[in-house]
């Protein structure tokens, strides 16, 4: 058995059922591509090859990459490619294996690199239309928090400029190998249609930023570098915020707002 890296935040689905869980709650048909990093040993490769039209698994490890490269050598709807997911766009990765998207992104992320493996493929709606990922609980409840909660941070508002987000179930620790030490949760994310127009997205974005930075101030302290106290007491006005609201208490809607009137 290979063993598992703990500098790529390796923990493998143990069981074939729960695997076959996740695919199942990605709602596979037979004309779908599938889009996976960090297949690990298959678990989640088999089941969705067995139901979609093809499957493109992206694997960091060189030993498990080419594990699965000789497993599936004589099926030409899977193709195994070795590298980090980040290096490039998916689009670009799945060109590289000769296809063309969108795909669905099925995928039980490393938890080291879970984050920015799913902002970037939030950053591609025209080439994944939606994803279906295990990730950390906490990293699930952040994802799909509400303004106010204790999870609601930067993170919250950035994949819900992109996405809707909700938990579909949770994976006790015993259901990978190694064991983590806290509970997983499986996540869809489907991108909002239709999408925000990019650069008011990204102006919103930016005042989250630099809210969530500066927590504890009031906002219109945190936004301070982005323009004048008194203009931004006029525009959090104009939304209906009192002056002293912080960070946590607006929605990605407020944030859209207040970009609408960047002074």
């Amino acid at each position: 058995m290979i063993p598992a890296r703990k500098r790529w935040g390796q923990h493998f689905l143990a069981r074939g059922e729960t695997a076959e869980r996740i695919v199942a709650a990605a709602r596979l048909t037979s004309s779908d591509t599938v889009l996976e990093v960090g297949p690990g040993d298959g678990a989640l490769t088999r089941p969705a090859a067995a139901l979609a039209r093809r499957v493109l698994a992206i694997e960091i490890d060189p030993w498990r990459s080419a594990a699965l490269e000789e497993e599936f050598a004589s099926d030409p709807r899977v193709r195994i490619v070795r590298g980090d997911a980040l290096e490039r766009p998916f689009e670009s990765w799945l060109a590289l294996a000769g296809w063309e998207g969108p795909a669905v992104f099925v995928a039980n992320l490393p938890y080291n690199a879970a984050t920015p493996i799913l902002l970037a493929a939030l950053r591609e709606p025209d080439t994944i239309t939606r994803a279906v990922v295990t990730v950390q609980r906490e990293v699930g409840r952040r994802l799909c928090a509400r303004p106010g909660s204790d999870a609601y941070g930067y993170l919250s508002v950035r994949a819900a400029a992109f996405a809707r987000a909700r938990i579909l179930f949770e994976l006790p620790p015993g259901a990978f190998r190694p064991r983590p030490r806290v509970t997983s949760s499986v996540v869809e994310l489907v991108p909002r249609s239709p999408a925000i127009e990019a650069g008011l997205r990204e102006r919103a974005i930016g005042l989250a930023s630099l809210g969530f930075r500066a927590r504890r101030k009031t906002l219109v302290n945190a936004l301070s570098p982005a323009g004048a106290r008194a203009d931004w007491e006029r525009a959090l006005a104009a939304i209906g915020k009192e002056p002293r609201v912080r960070a946590e208490e607006l929605s990605l809607e407020d944030y859209l707002k207040l970009a609408e009137m960047t002074p």
